[in-house]
């Protein structure tokens, strides 16, 4: 959304003094905006954050779950694993681990073709895990359309909510604002000889 009163200097300075109704409705909509792009922007964090602690488990899950039906398939048949099909797949997990891990969680390259082709590696542990780099793929998109969607509401990134002041005086901050400030605005915009200031 555009503003026509607050400016990216004013979002930055974290504060606005209004001197007109229309400032005011913009700036109490400019602060309810912000708070709700916050609020987004904050799930979104966290339901990657859930994601990156889940997905681990559920790797780790799936494959002691994977070893154990092979280990019962082979009691069964009389087949065997070759060691070198284990060291495979140790070397494919291990790999997994190290490029997610770095490229993914670290570096935060968190688009959904980033984190399909980081998880890879799991398909040499693997091939049913094929489905761990198409829900990389689907959340990595989602993540990146709404952080794309949330960079061009005015904020972003922080999404900070301006304080609003209604102070007529030359002071920058509140803090530089003197007693003499708020007497000659107090007299100047309600009629009285200003005594109860005094």
């Amino acid at each position: 959304m555009k503003y026509r009163f607050i400016t990216q200097d004013i979002i930055d300075a974290g504060s606005i003094n209004i001197t007109s109704p229309e400032m005011y409705s913009e700036a109490r909509e400019y602060n309810i905006d912000a708070g709700r792009n916050y609020i987004r922007r904050r799930n979104n964090h966290i339901a990657m954050a859930i994601w990156f602690g889940v997905q681990p488990l559920l790797v780790l899950f799936c494959i002691v779950l994977l070893t154990g039906l092979t280990q019962l398939d082979q009691v069964h048949t009389g087949r065997t694993t070759s060691n070198a099909r284990i060291i495979v797949a140790v070397v494919g997990f291990v790999l997994w681990l190290l490029i997610y891990g770095y490229f993914v969680v670290l570096r935060k390259q968190r688009s959904g073709l980033m984190m399909f082709l980081t998880s890879l590696p799991l398909l040499l542990v693997h091939w049913s895990f094929a489905v761990i780099c198409i829900a990389n793929f689907v959340i990595g998109k989602w993540y990146t359309d709404w952080e794309k969607k949330l960079s061009e509401r005015a904020g972003y990134p922080g999404f900070t909510q301006l304080s609003i002041t209604t102070i007529d005086s030359e002071a920058n901050t509140v803090e530089e604002l003197t007693f003499e400030n708020i007497r000659e605005r107090a007299v100047t915009m309600h009629r009285h000889d200003g005594t109860f200031l005094k």
